[in-house]
């Protein structure tokens, strides 16, 4: 009996719709954390979709890639989602395509960072911008184009704050949520602030896309709507309200 009922479990998950979704290669705990060597990825965003999939009788099979090779690939129509996205990313890569966007999965505060003697630095004091490599800067794109400021990359978050550690950039850009949790990590909680002369403290939003599968991204902003006692546990759990 037992034997069959586990045969019987087997045929089942083998049965459930698999979907792909492309992520981005980064360490951007406690929302999301993706390693490429064991194609692993943890944090809020993979809980929250698993909580939905679980709903669906469905299972997403997470893919992780490099940011840029991601945002190719998935355009391409090589995943069925991809994650996190927005409409404001790779506008020009998008143009012409027909991308379906889910409501946030995430809304956080987004800043821009100086070591905090410097906090009321002015835009005209501004001379470089740090951030992820492959991220889209486009709240500085006018300043990067124009040589105001320099553009300067790191492959992960810990790596752009030592960056700025060692004065390699003075300006560096992460969700808040993403740089308290590195701070804390790396045991330097007050060596730098967010300066709302360079970038207000402003809400960001991160979202589920697809290409092809509009029935489950409404699927999905059902879920988000009907589940908030789900979705604020999980939030709370992660560190993120």
């Amino acid at each position: 009996l037992l034997a069959l009922l586990m045969a019987g479990m087997a045929l089942y998950v083998q049965a459930r719709e698999v979907y792909s979704v492309v992520v981005q290669d980064i360490d951007y705990y406690p929302i999301y954390r993706a390693d490429p060597l064991t194609e692993s990825y943890s944090g809020y965003v993979r809980d929250l979709m698993d909580a939905f999939a679980s709903d669906q009788g469905i299972r997403f099979e997470y893919r992780v890639r490099p940011i840029r090779r991601m945002t190719k690939e998935y355009l391409a129509g090589q995943y069925d989602f991809a994650l996190p996205d927005n409409p404001k990313w790779d506008q020009a890569a998008k143009d012409g395509l027909s991308i379906h966007y889910s409501e946030p999965l995430l809304t956080f505060e987004d800043a821009v960072f100086v070591p905090k003697d410097r906090q009321s630095m002015q835009m005209e004091e501004m001379t470089d911008y740090g951030t992820i490599y492959g991220f889209t800067p486009w709240k500085f794109r006018p300043l990067i184009n124009s040589g105001q400021i320099e553009l300067k990359t790191a492959s992960k978050p810990a790596n752009l704050i030592r960056m700025a550690l060692a004065d390699r950039v003075t300006a560096f850009n992460l969700a808040v949520p993403v740089a308290k949790y590195h701070f804390q990590d790396m045991g330097i909680e007050g060596r730098f602030a967010a300066a709302p002369n360079l970038m207000p403290l402003a809400n960001s939003h991160y979202h589920l896309s697809t290409l092809e599968h509009p029935d489950l991204i409404r699927a999905f902003n059902r879920f988000i709507r009907n589940h908030q006692a789900e979705v604020q546990s999980l939030l709370r759990k992660y560190g993120l309200r």
